[in-house]
C-alpha cells in the first residue's frame, strides 16, 4: 500500500515537473521566431539539441553505447510514438504559435487530446474513481468552453486546427508509450528523440534549411533542454509510476505555466471566460494529481472496524 502510495506521488510529481518544462514551449519559440526562424527550424533544431545531449549522456556512461544498440531490437515501436510525440506535436504546434495567442495554443494541445483518454480506459482497462472521472469532466468542459469562446475571437482557425492536431498527436502518444509497455530508460529515450529528429528533418529541409543566427541560440537551446529534454522525459518516468489517462489529465495543468509567461513576456492574455474555462482545466488537473490514499485507508479503517 505504501509503495503503491509513494509511486503514485512520484509519477503526479513527474507529470507536473513535465507541465512546468512543456510550459515554456510557447516563450521561446515565439522568441526564436522573432529572431528569422520559421517553425520547421524550431521545431528541428529544439528536437536536435534535445538528441546531442542525451548523446553524450549515454557515451559518458559505462557500457551505454552497448546497451544503446541493444535497445534498437524492436524500437519500430518506439518509431510509432516518436511519429507522434515528436514530430505531430513539435511539428504542428511550433506552427500553431504563428497563428494564435501562446496560452491558447497550450490549453488546445491538451483540449485536443482529451479524446484518447477513452483508449486508455477501453484498452488499457484503467480504473477510474468517481472523483477521478468528475476531474476529467472539468477538463473536457473547460476544454470545449475554451475552443467555442476564445478558439473562435483570439486565434485563427489555422491556429486552432493546428493546435488540435498536435493534442491529438501527443496524447495518442502517451497512450501508445503505455500500450506497447516501453521501458523509461536513457537509451530507449535516445532512439525516441532520434527517430523524431529524422522525421523533422523532411519539412526542415523542404523549407530550405535555414540555418539559425546567433541571436537564436539562446532560444533554440532553452527549447532543446527544458521541454524537449527535461519535458518528454519527464512524462516517460511519469508513465512508469501512474497511468495513461491520469498523466495526460495531469500535463493539462501546463497552460497555466505557459498563460504565465506569455503574460510575462509578450503581454498576451486570454478572455475572462477563456481564463475561466483554463481556471477549470487547471483544477481537474489537480484533482487528478492527489492520490486516494485517504480514500483507500478510511474502507481498510471501516474494514477493521467490522
Amino acid at each position: 500500500m505504501r509503495n503503491a502510495y509513494r509511486s503514485s506521488i512520484a509519477g503526479a510529481g513527474f507529470a507536473l515537473l513535465a507541465a512546468l518544462s512543456n510550459g515554456t514551449v510557447g516563450v521561446f519559440s515565439r522568441s526564436a521566431f522573432n529572431n528569422g526562424l520559421d517553425h520547421t527550424a524550431v521545431a528541428f533544431w529544439r528536437c536536435g539539441i534535445a538528441l546531442w545531449l542525451v548523446s553524450i549522456a549515454i557515451l559518458l556512461r559505462s557500457g551505454g553505447l552497448a546497451r544503446l544498440v541493444s535497445a534498437f531490437k524492436g524500437s519500430w515501436k518506439i518509431a510509432v510514438c516518436s511519429a507522434l510525440g515528436i514530430f505531430t506535436l513539435y511539428h504542428f504546434e511550433t506552427q500553431a504559435f504563428a497563428y494564435a495567442p501562446i496560452p491558447l495554443v497550450a490549453i488546445l494541445v491538451f483540449a485536443g487530446g482529451l479524446g484518447a483518454i477513452a483508449l486508455d480506459i477501453l484498452i488499457l482497462r484503467e480504473r477510474i474513481s468517481t472523483r477521478k472521472a468528475f476531474a476529467m469532466i472539468m477538463v473536457f468542459l473547460g476544454g470545449y468552453f475554451l475552443i467555442a469562446g476564445d478558439g473562435l475571437t483570439t486565434g485563427s482557425t489555422m491556429g486552432v486546427s493546428l493546435a488540435l492536431v498536435a493534442g491529438l498527436g501527443y496524447a495518442s502518444f502517451i497512450f501508445s508509450w503505455k500500450f506497447f509497455k516501453l521501458r523509461s530508460s536513457l537509451e530507449t529515450f535516445w532512439w525516441f528523440l532520434a527517430y523524431g529528429f529524422v522525421m523533422l528533418a523532411v519539412p526542415y529541409v523542404w523549407s530550405g534549411a535555414p540555418i539559425p543566427s546567433a541571436n537564436a541560440l539562446p532560444s533554440l537551446l532553452s527549447l532543446g533542454i527544458i521541454p524537449s529534454l527535461c519535458g518528454f522525459y519527464c512524462t516517460i518516468l511519469a508513465l512508469q509510476h501512474i497511468e495513461a489517462y491520469k498523466t495526460q489529465v495531469i500535463e493539462s495543468s501546463e497552460p497555466f505555466f505557459s498563460a504565465l509567461l506569455a503574460a510575462l513576456f509578450f503581454g498576451e492574455w486570454l478572455t475572462g471566460p477563456g481564463m475561466l474555462a483554463a481556471a477549470t482545466i487547471v483544477v481537474g488537473a489537480f484533482i487528478t494529481s492527489i492520490p486516494e490514499r485517504a480514500v483507500s485507508m478510511q474502507v481498510r479503517s471501516v474494514g477493521e472496524r467490522e
